[in-house]
């Protein structure tokens, strides 16, 4: 989700496994909202259920990013990228995620500055969400204007 009035987006943090499995001191990472399409749904409608359930977002717009393979070699997995724009409430932290599902999800809004800086220190570690910061870095001149 990404706020092109205040320039401002939302990320997620959960435990993931596999950094743990690795022994990655930091298994919490930082994410775009994501979430499985379910049978006879569409990316798109995916993309807005899930900001809902994880972050308890309207998204008012989505832009297509990309779809591509995550890992060709290995794993069927096919991503669907979008930036779901919408206003983002005047919060740092909050919390996110269903009870149904036992997610412990926690949400965090930051400028479009302080994510890149994520990137450029490495702290960003996550594919698809440095993927998706530099589409947004190539594109928020257009979405900023149009805001």
């Amino acid at each position: 989700p990404y706020d092109p009035v205040r320039d401002r987006l939302l990320l997620v943090e959960q435990f993931r496994m596999g950094p743990y499995g690795r022994g990655d001191p930091l298994p919490f990472v930082l994410e775009p909202v994501a979430g499985r399409v379910d049978a006879g749904e569409t990316p798109e409608a995916t993309a807005h259920r899930e900001a809902w359930e994880e972050a308890g977002l309207r998204l008012t717009g989505l832009e297509h990013m990309t779809s591509h393979y995550c890992s060709p070699g290995c794993s069927t997995e096919f991503f669907h990228c979008y930036l779901g724009l919408t206003d983002l409430p005047d919060m740092e932290k909050g919390r996110g995620g269903l009870e149904t599902e036992n997610e412990d999800i926690r949400t965090h809004v930051l400028s479009f500055d302080r994510a890149m800086e994520l990137v450029e220190s490495g702290e960003a570690n996550i594919g698809p969400l440095v993927l998706m910061l530099l589409w947004l870095q190539r594109e928020r001149p257009r979405l900023r204007s149009a805001s």
